[in-house]
């Protein structure tokens, strides 16, 4: 009886490490999976005089998304900045919000790192 558990133990484990390394976790980060479609909205890097002085992006944010998820994917990598560097940013950018309310639906600029996003 033991030999059959571990035994089906075993299988879900191995399908599960083929999953991720397929098409989980780990194939997004290689790129394989496809980013979703029209995330960015509109660029603005004109500076008028009640414009933000950082380059930014706005976003209409949809289900799942985060700050940082964002900031990310506009970019096409990481971003080489500390987040909190990239909180406050966001924070100049849409008014002292704060980035954990973030609701579904809305817009929000997001800020751009060393030109244009990738």
């Amino acid at each position: 009886m033991k030999r059959i558990f571990y035994g089906i133990v075993l299988i879900i484990v191995i399908l599960g490490i083929h999953h991720d390394l397929t098409g989980g976790t780990f194939a997004e980060e290689k790129g394989t999976s496809t980013p979703p479609a029209s995330l960015a909205v509109h660029v603005k890097e004109d500076q008028g005089e009640d414009e933000p002085s950082l380059p930014y992006q706005e976003v209409i944010i949809e289900p799942g998304q985060t700050v940082l998820s964002v900031v990310e994917h506009l970019h096409g990598r990481q971003v080489d900045r500390p987040i909190e560097s990239i909180i406050a940013d966001f924070r100049e950018l849409n008014e002292q919000m704060e980035p954990n309310a973030l609701q579904v639906g809305h817009r929000y600029r997001f800020p751009l790192y060393d030109g244009e996003p990738e």
